[in-house]
């Protein structure tokens, strides 16, 4: 496997496997359908937010379903948002990306989300495997979410390696294609 990327978040062969599964698929566009009403109640109690980063964007779907915020986008998987922004945000945000993270790696990125976090880090993670596997590149032949932890253990991961203050935590279970699945939903502040 090749080394990570400068930013030592993604290798450079799992980024380019990312934007073939984006290339000319659905991939990337579930952000404000699953993640929209939980990332709404953090808005509603936290009307000072005005910036905010998308961390893992896919299609962008948080910033045009919450146009009143300023949002910079970044996604490896898709050209032209590919480099992480400059600068820190009042609000951070990473949805269905974490369980796509090389486990090696996983570290860095939230080192990083902690990084460009101003105020709040808002974070969706699926906690279930997908059924599908990827078809070619350094994870050939596995699940498409290549890191799976249970909730809790993300709660306590990700106040570990952040050191940001847990708002929020909920585990819950939405249903998608016939089955009830877990997802850990936090809300982090930079106190």
């Amino acid at each position: 496997m090749e080394q990570p990327s400068a930013e030592g978040t993604i290798s450079s062969d799992y980024k380019e496997q990312m934007r073939k599964e984006h290339d000319g698929s659905k991939w990337g566009t579930t952000g404000a359908r699953y993640s929209g009403e939980s990332l709404e109640q953090v808005l509603q109690a936290r009307p000072f937010l005005n910036t905010a980063l998308d961390y893992g964007c896919g299609k962008g779907t948080l910033a045009e379903a919450f146009p009143s915020l300023t949002w910079s986008e970044y996604d490896p998987g898709i050209p032209g948002k590919d480099t992480v922004p400059e600068g820190t945000f009042d609000l951070v945000t990473c949805t269905d990306v974490l369980e796509h993270v090389e486990p090696h790696l996983i570290e860095g990125v939230l080192t990083q989300l902690a990084e460009k976090t101003k105020t709040c880090l808002f974070l969706d993670i699926a906690c279930y495997l997908t059924g599908k596997t990827f078809g070619e590149g350094p994870y050939k032949g596995q699940d498409l979410h290549i890191l799976i932890k249970e909730p809790a253990e993300w709660r306590d991961y990700v106040l570990e390696v952040t050191g940001l203050h847990l708002a929020e935590y909920r585990s819950v279970q939405k249903f998608s294609k016939g089955a009830y699945k877990d997802r850990a939903i936090l809300v982090l502040e930079r106190v």
